[in-house]
């Protein structure tokens, strides 16, 4: 009862443990959060508001950078921190960045690479410690003889050409190599300052590889840790195999059972969107390029499979959020290509993301295991899909159901055959025989047939026809009314 009962001070005065912070001197900082790079950017294109974006964990060290970058830019520009983002740190936030019409976003830390729409994005990584010569050694004694495509997580990616190197040199006792072909990924961002209204900067990493080799023959060797970007990798890059390099841990690995377990998570979720009748299109996004062409084609693709669906924008997502809109079957995820790739096994829905909704709705393609993340492959298949998608006549056949084992017969939303003159339907409104136009409102029918609906509400045959008189209320707070001391 005393947890109840208090004046509130424990709450105020409580103690909130962010995880381990390392504090730096300032001569760290300069060299960590590369602070003359980025003033030189900033001196350079003449930028005079310039936010500054850290992920939570970098938010300490926020104050000592921004004064020693406000003192090495022009006396006329200023720098100010974003506090918080409107969704995944990893994205660049536009959205805050707007609210002081900044003409410049410094993003700091990990990232997924999406590129902005419309503020220039300067990126610094940052430069987690690596051991290249054990990573080097650990390589060469487990995968001897194999094509190599080197990647990494963005604060290792300054380690990346040294490692390829390296590992492309080797021999052994024979003085034959060890490996028959290294290639090094790039980051187009990387050092660099990315302008929207700038064309020729591709989105994420790439790699060129020789004539008449694919991506199949090649076995990946990621540098870093578990993060949603090796999980990224190991959905989208089609190779041979996949081995991850954690510096923490000092070990090297292979991750294809990982991937398969994945996989099996993912494709039931397909078969849920595809029993789904009610979608909701969450906006996980409002910076990565071409969002909105995106939200259009999901639109589109749910209209022509005669389903219903509603758009929300919700910020970051949760649970509870999701939790309050009980008509929606499934969820389909509009984000950067890391943060669709949401674990909705506490959610009451499923939550997938625009390919895996392409696959539910699609009538001629099935699942091979290929994936995409990419805003831009994802276009891509949907005009193809648009382009090969047969007229059929049998709209109202059922398909078999791997959730449920049995057939299921779809309702039908967006159907121009059912839009007589533009006649909606009727639904019995209560027991008085009075009656209610509803036209094809997913929620509307949920509504009817929930018990109940509200206080107050016009189908309750105990309500009084006289208006009650306004009375005084209860004043104080819940802790304590008035009434109560």
């Amino acid at each position: 009862m005393s947890s109840i009962d208090n004046d509130g001070s424990a709450a105020i005065q409580r103690q909130i443990d962010f995880g381990p912070t390392r504090e730096m001197t300032v001569g760290e900082a300069v060299t960590a959060y590369e602070v003359e790079q980025t003033a030189a950017v900033i001196n350079a294109g003449n930028y005079r508001r310039v936010a500054l974006q850290f992920p939570d964990h970098l938010l300490s060290h926020s104050t000592l950078v921004s004064t020693e970058l406000q003192g090495r830019i022009d006396a006329d520009a200023r720098v100010f921190i974003l506090a918080d983002t409107s969704y995944g740190s990893c994205c660049v936030d536009e959205v805050a960045a707007d609210h002081y019409s900044a003409d410049l976003i410094v993003h700091y830390g990990r990232t997924c690479l999406s590129l902005s729409s419309r503020i220039p994005v300067f990126y610094v990584f940052g430069r987690d410690p690596l051991d290249k010569d054990h990573c080097a050694e650990l390589a060469a004694g487990c995968l001897e003889g194999r094509r190599l495509l080197v990647m990494s997580d963005v604060p290792l990616a300054y380690a990346v050409p040294e490692v390829a190197q390296s590992l492309g040199r080797r021999r052994d006792g024979e003085g034959a190599l060890v490996f028959g072909q290294v290639v090094a990924s790039e980051i187009a961002v990387d050092g660099r300052l990315y302008d929207p209204k700038q064309a020729g900067v591709a989105a994420g990493r790439s790699w060129q590889l020789p004539r008449e080799e694919s991506i199949g023959d090649y076995t990946v060797l990621y540098l870093g840790g578990e993060s949603l970007t090796l999980t990224n990798i190991l959905l989208t890059v089609r190779c041979r195999s996949v081995f991850s390099y954690d510096p923490a841990t000092r070990l090297l690995r292979e991750e294809s059972l990982q991937v398969n377990r994945h996989l099996a998570r993912r494709f039931k979720m397909v078969q849920h969107a595809r029993d789904a009748d009610v979608i909701g299109i969450v906006v996980g996004t409002l910076a990565a390029t071409r969002y909105l062409r995106v939200i259009e084609a999901l639109k589109g693709m749910i209209r022509r499979a005669h389903k219903k669906f509603y758009v929300f924008v919700v910020g970051k997502l949760n649970v509870a959020k999701l939790a309050n809109f009980a008509e929606i079957e499934t969820y389909v995820l509009v984000a950067c290509p890391e943060n669709s790739l949401v674990d909705s096994k506490e959610f009451f829905a499923p939550v997938v993301t625009p390919f895996e909704m392409l696959l539910a709705l699609s009538k001629s393609r099935q699942w091979t295991g290929d994936y995409v993340t990419d805003f831009h492959a994802f276009l891509d298949d949907a005009d193809r899909e648009l382009m090969d998608e047969a007229v059929d006549d049998d709209d109202d056949r059922p398909h078999f159901s791997l959730i449920t084992g049995a057939l299921k017969q779809s309702r039908r939303f967006n159907d121009p055959r059912e839009d007589v003159d533009g006649e909606g339907q009727l639904a019995v409104r209560n027991g008085r025989t009075e009656i209610a136009q509803y036209l094809g409102s997913a929620g509307a029918e949920f509504l009817l047939t929930r018990s109940f609906r509200g206080l107050g509400h016009d189908d309750q045959e105990s309500r009084s026809d006289e208006p009650a008189l306004a009375t005084e209320g209860r004043s104080g707070i819940a802790r304590g009314y008035a009434n109560e001391r």
